[in-house]
């Protein structure tokens, strides 16, 4: 029998969406074609869009689709020449060009001060945007973003956030915030990969489209939209129940109580920091992440080293090393994120897996 554990790499698909999919899948035709099979399409792909608006709060309007959270963030980020990043971003973001990155604290939250500084250095603010995670893919650490984007608004300054795992997992009203830019993924909420979108509270920001052809997304994305994809992840934003997800948190907290207890001097990273409900890091000493990974996939336990795309990589975290934390933990630590399939006994079974494994590797 084998645990799945890896919910921020991809939450498993729910079996009513499924159905859905297998539904459209014997429906053809282009959304963008005027006849009736057509405009049936196109009813699909605008419910779509108006299920993932009532998740987030946002203006039905205004929501892009994409192939992706990567592709979401480069176009929200494509258009300017300036980009203020958290050095914890994940690699889409990182790897833009002309980036100045902002420092994180031990807590993993980003420097406040360094933030105005830099804006504050900063003569012609037009072409600058400042994009900080909602909340961090390895050590699950939200982001103050309230105070982010009140800061932002004294400097005029646009304000994007990958939201990608904190979507669907907290209660997120894009417009109260004060968003302006949004990226989030179909797969992370329990849709089909190959869906994204970028939500903007104005299509009046710099968007620069990566591609160009038809007048597909407003011009903004061109090409035949993956309806399959999009209908999934419509369909499964409207599943999402917040009240379950709520419940993740207790769940987590008694994954955390029961390694704490065994006594195998686990530490949790970030553990008195605000976090997802669903998610913990945790550093083993003695092991080094890739040995505990590969020992827990044998044991049936599907977990993490930290991002899914760093994929083959077995690198030690550079979250971590961001945070200040010694090379000798950043080597060592383990990704845990649950989900709404996961229950407490698994958590006993996780335990009793790393004693065997611990024994085996000498360390107890």
């Amino acid at each position: 029998m084998r645990y799945y554990l890896d919910y921020n790499a991809s939450a498993p698909m729910d079996e009513r969406v499924k159905s859905y999919v297998k539904e459209i899948m014997d429906m053809h035709g282009n959304p963008s074609s005027i006849h009736t099979k057509g405009r049936k399409l196109k009813d699909l792909l605008e419910i779509s869009r108006q299920r993932i608006a009532l998740l987030t709060k946002c203006n039905q309007k205004n929501v892009i689709f994409t192939s992706g959270a990567t592709e979401a963030n480069n176009l929200a980020l494509n258009g300017y020449k300036k980009k203020i990043v958290s050095i914890i971003e994940h690699e889409s973001i990182k790897k833009q060009k002309n980036t100045i990155t902002i420092d994180v604290n031990k807590e993993g939250y980003i420097d406040l001060v360094m933030l105005e500084n830099i804006l504050q250095s900063i003569n012609k603010k037009e072409g600058v945007i400042v994009s900080v995670m909602f909340a961090n893919n390895e050590t699950g650490i939200i982001q103050p973003i309230e105070k982010i984007i009140k800061i932002t608004k004294i400097y005029q300054v646009p304000f994007h956030t990958d939201a990608v795992q904190a979507v669907g997992r907290l209660n997120i009203n894009f417009l109260k915030l004060g968003i302006d830019m949004m990226t989030i993924s179909s797969h992370k909420i329990g849709g089909p990969s190959g869906a994204g979108a970028l939500i903007v509270n104005s299509k009046k920001h710099i968007l620069k489209p990566l591609l160009l052809g038809g007048d597909q997304e407003d011009s903004l994305r061109s090409g035949t939209e993956p309806l399959l994809a999009i209908a999934g992840f419509g369909q499964a934003a409207e599943l999402l129940d917040m009240k379950k997800i709520e419940k993740l948190k207790a769940l987590r907290m008694a994954f955390e109580k029961k390694l704490k207890k065994a006594k195998l001097g686990i530490q949790i990273i970030g553990e008195n920091s605000n976090r997802l409900p669903n998610t913990f890091l945790m550093y083993t000493p003695g092991i080094k992440a890739e040995d505990l990974l590969i020992a827990l996939d044998l044991e049936g336990f599907d977990v993490s080293t930290g991002s899914a795309c760093s994929s083959g990589k077995a690198e030690p975290s550079m979250v971590l090393k961001r945070m200040g934390y010694p090379k000798k933990m950043a080597s060592g630590v383990i990704r845990i994120s649950l989900g709404l399939y996961n229950d407490i006994s698994e958590a006993d079974m996780l335990v009793n897996a790393l004693k065997k494994i611990l024994k085996r590797f000498g360390k107890i």
